[in-house]
């Protein structure tokens, strides 16, 4: 006996993309459908280290890892949060 998922709820699909551009591997969360410039949780020169850290976020989010290369823009990177004074 199977069940159906009713028409009216929707999946949100999340992933953890690899971006490789300009030899640099950005690691980034996405989400279906999103718009926007990406933001980069993790960025670095060495392929192997990027992969790793996208199996632990993936493992942690239980989602998939998804390879691309190029794109236009560039992804941002987090800002630092700023101490006070």
């Amino acid at each position: 006996m199977s069940q159906s998922v009713p028409e009216s709820s929707f999946f949100i699909i999340m992933y953890i993309e690899i971006r490789e551009k300009n030899s640099t591997y950005y690691v980034i969360f996405k989400h279906d459908g999103e718009k926007g410039k990406p933001l980069a949780q993790f960025a670095s020169k060495d392929r192997s280290e990027a992969e790793n850290v996208a199996k632990a976020y993936a493992k942690q989010n239980r989602c998939m890892i998804r390879h691309t290369s190029g794109g236009i823009d560039t992804p941002d990177m987090p800002q630092p949060p700023t101490g006070e004074a």
